[in-house]
This record gives structure tokens, C-alpha cells and sequence, in this order.
């Protein structure tokens, strides 16, 4: 007999999972304009499960599958710990149920949370040569602008402004003020670093684990050396 022409197997995928504490459509709109303001590349497009356990029953599931959608997010199903009428309610209405994934009988169950862009996909497999050559970028990098250093690690002698992106395979070196996105560890190099002389960024992000601004505030306006810690990202002084 012939091999099928498709084979379904058992794998894991990290996805984004959205987090309602209201069922208000104003208020979620609102927030997520705010949020997706901060990055609109980043986040364009980016698959999303919604967890609504701390919703009630009264819900309107096919408005805030359109409301993921019309701000360009790729809306994937619900999630969250909810009866199993809930959850055969959400099918008969032809939405996925994400079913989340026990740790252990003392873990909450949790899906591991993680955003990629359009730009770059992510790659499990981590580089078999982490050994990479640098591009260096002199001058300073505007709105706009993108610069990726694709197998190599990137050096910029300037600053990164704001509405600017730098990508970089390896590490990403700004001996000035990164004030846009970088984003390093592109292709899955989960040691890559990011340095900067002056932290102000919109975005960092090293192996598909990123941080907004708002959780940078305690190196805020510091030279910093940024990594993963045990899939993690911490930020340290560099002086």
C-alpha cells in the first residue's frame, strides 16, 4: 500500500494566550489598541488563544473572536479552567477549546506564552555554529528602518530610534540608546544577548521570549545587558 499523502502526529506549538478579567468590549478593545500601539509589527497577525476563566457564563464568544480579528490578531479558540458545559457549549458554537496541559498535581495548568513575529519565524532547533561574524551598521537608525544581520551577530556604532527595528540571528550590540525593537536570537539561538549603552526600547525580544516597555522600568535609561535565564529574559547593569 501506497504512504498516505498526510500523516498526523502529536507536537506542541507556544502560543500567545490573552488573559480577560472583563467581558466588557470597549474596555478590551481599548486595552489591546494600547498594547498592539507599542509594537504593531510585532504583533501583527500573531495567533491568540483567549482564557476566560475569570469570566462569567455571559459571554458573546463570536464578538471577541471578531473583535481578535478585526485588530489583526489570528484568533486560535478559548481556553481556560471553565465547566465541561462550557466547553461544549463553545463547540456547538464552532469555536476551538484549547485544553491546557497539567504540570504536575501541585502546578496550576498553564500554556506556555509566546509571541513571534511575521517578520521572522522562529525556529526550535537552535544553530549548529553559534560562532557568528558581525555586521556592523555605523550611523544612527531611524523610524522605519530595519536592519537584520541574518547569521551573523549585529553591531551598531549609533542609536536605534524609535519606530526602528534591529534583528539580528546573534547577539545585538547599541553603543548608544535603543529606543525601537530588537530583536535577537532571530532563528532560535537561545543564548543570544542584547546590549545597549541607554535602555528605552519598545521591544526586546531573544529567541521568541520578549518583553513592552513596561517591564524594563527597573534598567530604564541604564546600559544593560539583556538574556534568558531558564527561558526567562533579566536584564542586568553593564557598570
Amino acid at each position: 500500500m501506497a504512504d498516505a499523502s498526510i500523516e498526523f502526529k502529536g507536537t506542541s506549538f507556544t502560543l500567545s494566550v490573552l488573559h480577560l478579567k472583563t467581558s466588557d468590549l470597549a474596555d478590551i478593545r481599548a486595552d489591546l489598541v494600547n498594547k498592539v500601539a507599542q509594537a504593531p509589527d510585532f504583533f501583527y497577525l500573531v495567533p491568540i488563544v483567549v482564557n476566560i476563566e475569570k469570566l462569567d457564563c455571559s459571554i458573546d464568544y463570536q464578538a471577541i473572536k471578531t473583535l481578535i480579528e478585526e485588530l489583526n490578531f489570528t484568533f486560535v479558540g478559548f481556553t481556560g479552567s471553565v465547566t465541561k458545559e462550557q466547553r461544549k457549549l463553545i463547540r456547538d458554537l464552532g469555536f476551538s477549546f484549547v485544553n491546557t496541559t497539567k504540570v504536575n498535581t501541585s502546578q496550576k495548568a498553564a500554556i506556555v506564552e509566546e509571541v513571534v513575529t511575521a517578520k521572522t519565524e522562529k525556529i526550535v532547533e537552535a544553530p549548529q555554529s553559534p560562532l557568528y561574524t558581525d555586521k556592523v551598521h555605523r550611523g544612527q537608525i531611524r523610524s522605519g528602518q530595519q536592519v537584520y544581520a541574518k547569521d551573523q551577530n549585529l553591531v551598531i556604532i549609533g542609536s536605534v530610534s524609535a519606530g526602528a527595528e534591529v534583528i539580528a540571528d546573534g547577539n545585538i550590540h547599541v553603543y548608544g540608546s535603543l529606543r525601537g525593537r530588537a530583536i535577537a536570537g532571530a532563528q532560535g539561538h537561545h543564548k543570544a544577548q542584547i546590549y545597549c549603552q541607554k535602555l528605552e526600547a519598545e521591544l526586546v525580544s531573544i529567541n521568541g521570549n520578549y518583553w513592552l516597555s513596561e517591564s524594563m522600568e527597573q534598567h530604564w535609561g541604564s546600559p544593560v545587558y539583556i538574556h534568558l535565564t531558564d527561558s526567562e529574559l533579566t536584564s542586568s547593569k553593564l557598570i
